[in-house]
């Protein structure tokens, strides 16, 4: 997985307005002055949980959220989620010690912009920040090897499996069933299953992880 390269600006001024989200005092305070040191970055917000973090966001409309996903509210992943529903034109970049393919491509699935360690160096943070600032994804090498292994604690069975490339492929549960010869009520139940087991809420979701992981080829579509 590789980090792509700015695309769409969103900062018109010139000025990075960055919410950090960290339920850790020590560790907010020192994300929070990295931030605020920099000349084209303001710190419009500091938040220890879910709570303060959706105040603040809808409040200041921040460019950058920087969130951590172990908060004692709230699941990080559907923070995001909550935020974009507020206003969708915010940028996410976690920054977490979860290092799990499963924490990885559902944040990315829920609308992360970048996802990063939290060994990672300032400087390579301030650039993520940047580069998510203008509409860029950023994704470090060591984060991306990890985001392509199959979740290890993900067990889909053979006919999940043949539920989700039709999944996939953009097809109704009731055509789902017809394919396999199975009722739409039992395709609803693989799919509550497979959305309990990835930890996802929508197919979008399901598709993009699924695709990511090796789940389901591009060749299945």
């Amino acid at each position: 997985m590789k980090t792509s390269s700015p695309s769409i600006a969103n900062v018109s001024n010139g000025t990075i307005r960055v919410l950090v989200v960290e339920d850790h005092p020590v560790v907010r305070y020192g994300i929070s002055t990295i931030i605020a040191d920099e000349p084209d970055m303001e710190l419009v917000g500091e938040a220890p949980n879910g709570t303060v973090a959706s105040a603040i966001y809808q409040e200041k409309k921040p460019n950058v959220v920087l969130i951590d996903l172990s908060l004692p509210d709230i699941d990080g992943i559907d923070l995001i989620r909550n935020l974009r529903k507020i206003d969708a034109t915010g940028q996410f970049v976690v920054l977490t010690t979860r290092t799990g393919s499963d924490d990885i491509n559902r944040s990315l699935a829920a609308g992360a912009h970048a996802y990063l360690f939290k060994d990672i160096a300032s400087t390579d943070l301030l650039n993520a920040v940047r580069i998510v600032a203008e509409g860029g994804r950023y994704v470090p090498p060591s984060v991306g090897r990890r985001a392509e292994q199959s979740p290890n604690t993900v067990a889909i069975t053979a006919r999940e499996r043949d539920v989700l490339v039709y999944l996939s492929r953009g097809l109704t549960n009731e055509k789902i069933g017809e394919s396999l010869d199975i009722s739409h009520e039992t395709v609803k139940s693989h799919i509550k299953n497979i959305f309990g087991k990835l930890g996802l809420e929508n197919r979008s979701e399901a598709v993009a992880l699924c695709l990511r992981t090796g789940l389901v080829r591009p060749d299945d579509l």
